[in-house]
């Protein structure tokens, strides 16, 4: 190919692909995620919130970047813990809000609950779709990844709950 057409990227290397193929579709939803979350932080700061969250949140942000390079290069994600918590503490907490932040589930999501408690949600549901686009580019291939982005959605509910 003499010149590559504007529907084609690069997957890996000289490889490529269609720009709908479900690797670069979850690429973009990685992409969008992480912009997503760093929107959130300057709204968080401007509104004077906790710095801790914004830690956490920036986090995210660098674990966005890992599951990005480790989907590049092919390569384990060896990530097992985000904002203290390791992977299996994420999961135990996120299944029992109200032994760990005295609160019940926290669905539906409702305004009175604030700004930051919609901000996290929004990223939240951003998270789950960007988790459905891992399993549809790997299926079962990618377990590393696809878990990542699981523990990453519980981890911001249970930012969620941490803020009711």
């Amino acid at each position: 190919m003499k010149e590559k057409s504007e529907h084609m990227t690069h997957l890996r290397g000289d490889t490529l692909v269609p720009k709908s193929h479900p690797i670069i579709f979850l690429r973009g939803k990685l992409d969008s995620l992480g912009a997503q979350v760093v929107l959130a932080q300057c709204d968080l700061e401007a509104m004077g919130t906790d710095p801790g969250l914004i830690a956490d949140l920036q986090e995210a942000v660098d674990m966005l970047g890992e599951i990005m390079c480790a989907e590049v290069r092919e390569e384990p994600l060896s990530r097992d813990n985000l904002i203290g918590l390791t992977w299996a503490e994420i999961r135990k907490q996120s299944h029992a809000p109200q032994a760990y932040f005295g609160v019940r589930a926290l669905t539906p999501p409702d305004r009175s609950l604030g700004r930051t408690y919609a901000l996290l949600n929004a990223i939240r549901a951003s998270v789950r779709e960007a988790e459905l686009a891992a399993v549809t580019a790997f299926g079962d291939d990618r377990p590393d990844l696809v878990q990542a982005l699981n523990r990453l959605s519980s981890a911001l509910y249970i930012l969620m709950c941490r803020t009711v």
